[in-house]
């Protein structure tokens, strides 16, 4: 018991601490900015003016939601919500509702608390652990409000995140193991975007939480598939220049438009439609040093 709670206070799986690239960026108020706003990149939500909005309407409608979720789910319908946002049944995109929280809200979400309550522990911070579930409830409940934002209408979105996903990815990176594998085998970590806020516009810009991971396919590790996801999904190859350098390309998708599921019935479910996304990433010891990526819609 001893070194197990000694490896869990010393171990640093994905926050590095290093004084470059994504990690150098990384901080509770980085992530708050980045995933509570995140959803603001796709081109239909097209008020980013952070500082007008009306936060106190939207957080009631969110509760109407989120505050009795047995009554929310009765009104959608406990088949549908079970088989569109909590297990993969289908390969029709407008009842994928499930995809985004398997990947962001447990893996994501799940690192994000590992990585943020490491860096508390690093910064010496009482109750690293209980600080990062104070950072993440914000960071999801910001999130869940932006994105939902002006809808009166029933959804489960926020109560299948809030109530299964999020706190299963906490517990899943609460474990030492899960966190090896991820961070070593896999190479997950959080590459995401730099914030701006525009004075002249009194837009926020430029916003977005994104994740890689990596697996070897050859013995001297030089080469590896490579993935990069958030509202996107890019797949390539990764290939290591020297010790610490590496040069990644990847192809696939982002999220260009976020619109009501066409097999909605009572409530309202969202689907995404799809764009081309292409990139190129440049990384040091796994934190991003710069990209370059084109996409059939313009970036946030």
């Amino acid at each position: 018991m001893h070194s197990n709670s000694q490896a869990q206070d010393t171990t640093y799986y994905f926050y590095q601490a290093l004084p470059y690239g994504s990690q150098a960026n990384y901080d509770p108020f980085n992530v708050i900015i980045n995933g509570g706003y995140g959803v603001l990149q796709i081109p239909n939500y097209t008020d980013r003016r952070i500082f007008e909005y009306p936060y106190r309407s939207w957080w009631k409608d969110l509760w109407c939601d989120i505050g009795n979720p047995v009554n929310t789910i009765d009104q959608f319908g406990w088949k549908r919500f079970l088989s569109t946002e909590i297990f993969p049944t289908s390969l029709n995109i407008e009842k994928q509702q499930f995809f985004p929280n398997y990947f962001l809200h447990t893996l994501g979400a799940g690192m994000h608390y590992r990585a943020t309550m490491e860096w508390y522990r690093h910064h010496r911070f009482p109750h690293p652990a209980l600080s990062s579930v104070v950072s993440m409830t914000a960071y999801h409940l910001l999130s869940e409000m932006v994105e939902n934002r002006n809808n009166k209408l029933t959804t489960v979105d926020a109560i299948a995140d809030l109530y299964f996903f999020d706190p299963l990815g906490i517990a899943l990176f609460s474990n030492e193991k899960v966190c090896r594998f991820f961070s070593q085998k896999l190479e997950l970590a959080e590459w995401s975007n730099q914030p701006a806020y525009n004075f002249n516009s009194r837009n926020l810009e430029n916003m977005g939480q994104f994740y890689v991971m990596k697996y070897p396919l050859t013995s001297d590790k030089r080469w590896k598939a490579f993935s990069h996801f958030g509202l996107n999904a890019v797949a390539g190859l990764s290939r290591k220049i020297d010790q610490e350098r590496s040069l990644s390309l990847g192809l696939g998708f982002t999220v260009k438009e976020l619109t009501p599921a066409q097999e909605d019935q009572v409530g309202r479910a969202l689907t995404a439609r799809l764009a081309l996304r292409a990139g190129a990433f440049y990384d040091i010891n796994n934190s991003l040093m710069c990209s370059v990526v084109l996409s059939e819609i313009p970036e946030s």
